[in-house]
């Protein structure tokens, strides 16, 4: 399958860079906008009755009006800040020490039909007052109580959109990172999926994406094929030498009992060539078994299991092959579960765990139980020197060996890596731990009940 390149325009990096530059401006923009829609702007508010009373007989008449000027004292603290006459050259004047920016508002407070009042800085401008044509804006000092209240209307201003910005941007935030993350997530989910042994890995439309994240969909699903036919491959080959290997070596087996000379029993020769043929053929047995379990070829036979008669008759059995594993093979405990599972596959993991404690070691091996809500946890201790704490992993590795210099007995490497995908197919695990009393303890984790 060939993969398609990313091309320039289609660039995730592009995508982003232009994504981050409209988040900010965005963000920026929007903010300020979103704050000011979101606080209450002060706005002229009618003329109180108390400023009424004070300033209209003074403003009702004629000459007193027309003779006011801007900047002057009109009573107490008042002063006019702008008069916009009827008549003459300058028809508007301003008091110069009246902020510019404010010109817009003190020509609208001068269009009012009606006195209104506003704080504005530190002043409160009062009016439009109207006579013969003219028209007197007046200001006066905010008094400390309404400087407090108006800081604290700015105050408010302020956190209102201070609060704006963080829940804009935050939000703008949250869709960027859903948008990153989600094909991420998936992303994930299908390499977990081609680990577990998937050749289709669900990905949705991400092979079709013409970006960078689209260019590995497609190749993890090109990979997730290629490790798939792989994989079956080298099973379908195990298993077909496997199968073709059991033929002629079943075939050498009867040869070698009809053919077994008088003196078989004293020939040296004759006995390692007897138990090199068996060695070979249980080598073959447990390739099969092995490549059917990761084939999915075995089926669960579920019944009524007692673990504690089980364990009593495979140690029997043993002892009954080799007389001398009788002190060594112990069972511990009475009470012992009964399973809802296979009994031939629980043996299977529980003949192998033994066998390799008896190939690895020499002292006691001890097989016990311990029941953990609904689930059953078969141990099999060893007294021997352990395994190094970074090697415990490959232990259920296939053909993995610990030290076979030391231990010309042992096996080639498949007990335990078959008992793990035997307890895989009931549901359960086997893992291995280091005793602290020393030795190596495997302990088999299976339901009690496995349907």
């Amino acid at each position: 399958m060939k993969l398609r390149r990313t091309r320039w325009y289609n660039s995730l990096s592009l995508r982003l860079l232009v994504l981050f530059w409209a988040l900010l401006l965005v963000t920026a923009s929007s903010g300020f906008l979103l704050a000011i829609w979101n606080t209450e702007q002060v706005r002229p508010q009618p003329l109180a009755a108390e400023i009424n009373q004070i300033l209209k007989p003074l403003l009702s008449d004629n000459s007193t009006f027309g003779s006011l000027q801007t900047g002057r004292l009109v009573t107490g603290d008042y002063r006019v800040v702008a008069k916009l006459a009827s008549r003459g050259k300058q028809r508007l004047n301003i008091a110069p020490d009246l902020s510019e920016r404010y010109t817009p508002l003190v020509l609208r407070m001068l269009d009012a039909n009606s006195p209104q009042q506003m704080p504005i800085s530190d002043r409160l401008l009062v009016g439009p007052y109207v006579l013969g044509g003219d028209r007197l804006l007046l200001a006066r000092p905010l008094r400390t109580e309404e400087l407090i209240d108006r800081r604290e209307a700015e105050s408010k201003q302020r956190e209102a959109r201070t609060t704006t910005l963080i829940i804009g941007s935050g939000f703008l935030a949250l869709l960027l990172g859903w948008w990153l993350i989600r094909p991420i997530k998936r992303l994930i989910r299908a390499t977990r999926e081609v680990a577990q042994g998937s050749a289709e890995p669900k990905l949705g439309r991400l092979p079709k994406r013409s970006d960078e994240v689209g260019e590995l969909a497609r190749a993890l699903v090109t990979t997730a094929v290629d490790l798939a036919t792989s994989r079956d491959a080298q099973r379908r080959l195990l298993s077909d030498v496997s199968h073709e290997l059991r033929s002629p070596l079943a075939r050498m087996q009867v040869a070698m009992d009809l053919l077994e000379p008088e003196d078989g029993g004293s020939n040296v020769h004759w006995q390692q060539l007897t138990r090199d043929v068996h060695r070979l053929g249980t080598i073959i047995d447990r390739i099969l078994s092995l490549s059917r379990l990761e084939n999915g070829l075995v089926n669960m036979q579920s019944e009524a299991v007692d673990s504690g008669e089980l364990v009593a008759k495979l140690i029997s059995d043993l002892c009954y092959a080799d007389p001398s594993c009788s002190d060594r093979l112990k069972q511990v405990g009475e009470q012992w579960p009964t399973l809802q599972s296979d009994p031939e596959l629980v043996r299977l993991i529980l003949e192998n765990l033994v066998r390799n404690a008896l190939h690895y070691t020499d002292g006691l091996i001890t097989l016990s139980c311990d029941i953990d809500g609904e689930r059953c946890q078969l141990l099999v201790r060893d007294r021997g020197p352990g395994v190094p704490d970074d090697k415990i992993e490959q232990l259920f590795e296939p053909f993995y060996r610990g030290d076979p210099a030391r231990h010309h007995q042992a096996g080639v490497g498949l007990g335990l890596a078959l008992s793990q995908r035997a307890a895989g197919v009931m549901k359960g695990s086997v893992s291995a731990r280091n005793h602290p009393q020393g030795g190596l303890e495997v302990i088999v984790d299976l339901p009690l009940k496995c349907a």
